[in-house]
């Protein structure tokens, strides 16, 4: 029997959840599947005659015990398959690498200027690129989520172009009873950690010129992070702290009622590799209102399921909600459509399946 290992973060997020239908569907179709959770998970799922579950020996897998853990695994079950994502890619890289697992998979989640605009320590952002490349060099193949990240790795680390693939991160269809317009709050919403990168700040600016001409709009804002104070401060010196609402972090298995309950669904970011908030919004039939990214230019199609805007110029977001709001119910139609043809489990898993199945053999 055919086994792939797949390190993942424990199942309970948009990610492992992803790689918990995968691994299900490579179970349907005769494989054992071999997961490994960081974060030092004790109450593991049940194992199974083909699914078989463990946690890495430290909370983020970097150590030589992690190595030694891994090492181990992969004698024991010998898999053809080794999928790395986030913090363990360099121990599953080398370790995968040495024992000569046949295919080395790297998911690619973020782009290099996403993580730039998050951190201000240029010789970190140099090793970071550094190791990565060298690392690199150890993985047979690469998945990422959009096209603009593909093109990101392949210059900023050299990955051949047909070495990596865009693999769109898929979710559940929707569990909540489809809201109409006028069963909405008039409310728009952001999603995001408050970092930098994700634009809250330019996002406040623009809001206040659209309180010109939509008064009694709110902004909702969903997530925690270093930038909630001096957010505060200026919905303060802005005037429009009473449009402004901070929710705070909300659990993911939440956050499809609260895309369901409002009209819009806004992504800032001055980048973004994927935007799984924004395939979120459209499984509730949510129209976008996003900045062009690598991600929103895969998923948003113009004025289709949404409208792109300008951070940078004072009045698009206000023009953005005048050509949404007014055809919001087309807009809501084409954004449940967008999201059951091209993010749904139900249509896609077997077919990203038999893509994966196709290249490792």
């Amino acid at each position: 029997m055919r086994t792939i290992i797949i390190s993942t973060s424990n199942f309970g997020n948009a990610v492992s959840n992803y790689y918990r239908e995968l691994g299900n569907e490579f179970v349907k179709n005769g494989f054992r599947v071999v997961y490994l959770f960081d974060g030092l998970i004790t109450d593991l799922p049940q194992n199974t005659d083909n699914l078989y579950y463990y946690s890495w020996p430290s909370r983020r897998p970097t150590k030589f015990s992690d190595f030694i853990f891994l090492s181990k695994l992969i004698i024991k079950y010998k898999p053809v398959l080794c999928i790395s994502n986030f913090g363990s890619a360099i121990v599953m890289s080398i370790t995968s690498y040495l024992l000569r697992v046949k295919n080395r998979i790297e998911y690619i989640h973020t782009t290099t200027r996403q993580r730039e605009i998050d951190s201000h320590n240029r010789l970190k952002i140099k090793f970071y690129r550094l190791r990565k490349k060298l690392i690199y060099k150890l993985n047979t193949l690469f998945f990422t989520n959009s096209e603009g990240t593909k093109i990101d790795s392949i210059n900023k680390f050299g990955i051949k172009k047909d070495k990596i693939f865009v693999l769109p991160l898929l979710i559940k269809p929707s569990s909540i009873l489809y809201r109409k317009k006028d069963e909405r709050e008039n409310a728009i919403l952001i999603v995001g950690r408050l970092n930098p990168s994700k634009g809250h700040e330019n996002l406040l600016q623009q809001f206040s010129n659209c309180l010109k001409e939509f008064p009694t709009l709110k902004l909702k804002i969903v997530g925690t992070g270093i930038l909630r104070p001096k957010l505060e401060e200026i919905c303060k010196n802005l005037k429009i702290s009473d449009n402004v609402i901070f929710l705070g972090n909300i659990p993911n298995e939440n956050i499809g009622n609260e895309f369901s309950k409002v009209l819009v669904n806004v992504s800032a970011s001055f980048e973004e590799a994927f935007g799984l908030v924004n395939i979120e919004a459209l499984r509730e039939g949510t129209p976008l209102i996003c900045t062009k990214t690598a991600g929103s230019r895969d998923i948003l199609i113009e004025n289709y399921n949404g409208v792109f805007y300008d951070n940078s110029l004072e009045n698009s977001l206000q023009k953005a909600l005048i050509r949404v709001l007014p055809d919001w119910e087309t807009y809501s139609k084409n954004a449940k459509a967008t999201f059951n043809e091209n993010y749904c489990f139900n249509k896609n898993i077997t077919d990203q399946f038999n893509f994966i199945n196709k290249l490792i053999r």
